[in-house]
């Protein structure tokens, strides 16, 4: 249970109020003057103000009754540094919010050493682009429950940067096909076709930056895997300022957990290169294959994602949108009634069409 956490809050240089990072204008704006400011601006102000460090509350006096061994090995409180009130966060949760007061909070020790990121992507869409993302997903999809598209249905909106593994490789493929072309053509008494048969012998090697995967249990894979590409180009040295106004966590999942995966979306991306080298041929048939992947190591980054949740019948769908290019993902429900008219609407205009080729037939 022990944590020896301080916490951060980075103040505004005019009214002393908590700062927020805006993805809009790529620098800190305070929501009580309205004031905006650069980065080494604040960073300058904030080394200058002597605070000090954030009490730890003990979990004894954090109320009535007895924390389990489970939650007290997943949960710690802290003591915001504005208000006061009580910060409760999970062992990964590198930035928060109070919930009394909801100014940001940094907890600099939980990116300290080997778990800071060597990089992290700012945030460059805002809370209202993702509302209107996912009202705009939701349109032109026919099968949707009525009443399930709503901003009120919208039951949170958080802004999270999600630690990912950018995973850098060599690759080198040798391989061989079988492979076919076809070609027919006729005279005054007969039809010719002449199959001609190949043994396509491929080797190639290629170099990887950058494969993502994220370093969250917490995160389904697949779910990360739908919202890239990110820009890296818009990547920025690691600086606790970015994380304010927005929850992050740190990894949980060592980067050695990933080679598998990072193989396999290797393999695939080479398998399409490969492929891409026999057009032509009517057909191709893999006959060998050995593929090597080397030199891998992988860098710790804070990437931006945006969740939102949308309660539906007492059920919870969770929609993903990538905090910079504004890709979103996510599941839907379906209604049964609207289906079964849908298909049935289906059956009757084929029903419609085969009727109608009969009677032109006839």
């Amino acid at each position: 249970m022990e944590d020896s956490t301080r916490i951060i809050e980075y103040k505004c240089p005019c009214c002393n109020a908590g700062l927020r990072f805006s993805g809009h204008s790529q620098r800190l704006k305070c929501e009580y003057c309205g004031n905006t400011f650069d980065l080494d601006s604040v960073l300058a102000f904030n080394a200058s103000q002597s605070q000090a460090p954030a009490e730890e509350v003990s979990w004894e006096n954090s109320g009535p009754g007895e924390w389990t061994e489970e939650e007290q090995a997943s949960l710690f409180g802290f003591q915001c540094p504005s208000c006061g009130g009580e910060i409760l966060c999970e062992a990964t949760t590198v930035a928060s919010f109070c919930p009394y007061c909801g100014h940001s909070t940094i907890l600099p020790s939980r990116v300290d050493g080997r778990l800071k990121p060597d990089t992290l992507l700012p945030f460059q869409t805002t809370k209202e682009d993702a509302k209107a993302a996912f009202l705009h997903l939701c349109k032109g999809k026919p099968l949707l429950p009525k009443g399930f598209t709503g901003e009120q249905r919208l039951e949170r909106i958080t802004g999270v940067y999600v630690p990912f593994w950018l995973y850098d490789c060599d690759a080198d493929f040798s391989g061989s096909f079988h492979a076919t072309r076809v070609r027919v053509w006729s005279d005054s008494k007969y039809n010719y076709t002449k199959t001609s048969h190949y043994l396509l012998k491929r080797e190639a090697d290629a170099r990887f930056i950058g494969i993502p995967m994220d370093g969250s249990a917490k995160m389904e894979d697949s779910f990360m895997e739908s919202i890239e590409p990110f820009d890296y180009g818009k990547l920025v040295e690691f600086d606790t300022a970015y994380l304010t106004g927005f929850l992050a966590d740190k990894y949980d999942v060592p980067w050695k957990n990933g080679e598998s995966r990072i193989c396999q979306r290797v393999s695939a991306a080479m398998d399409s290169r490969i492929l891409s080298s026999t057009i032509g041929y009517q057909t191709v048939i893999p006959a060998s294959r050995q593929l090597q992947v080397k030199h891998s190591r992988a860098r710790y980054a804070l990437m931006p994602v945006w969740l939102l949740n949308t309660n539906y019948r007492g059920k919870i769908y969770t929609f993903a949108m990538n905090g910079q290019s504004g890709k979103m993902t996510g599941s839907f429900p379906i209604c049964p009634k609207r289906t079964a008219a849908w298909f049935a609407g289906i059956f009757a205009a084929v029903t419609a069409l085969v009727y109608l080729v009969q009677m032109l037939v006839l």
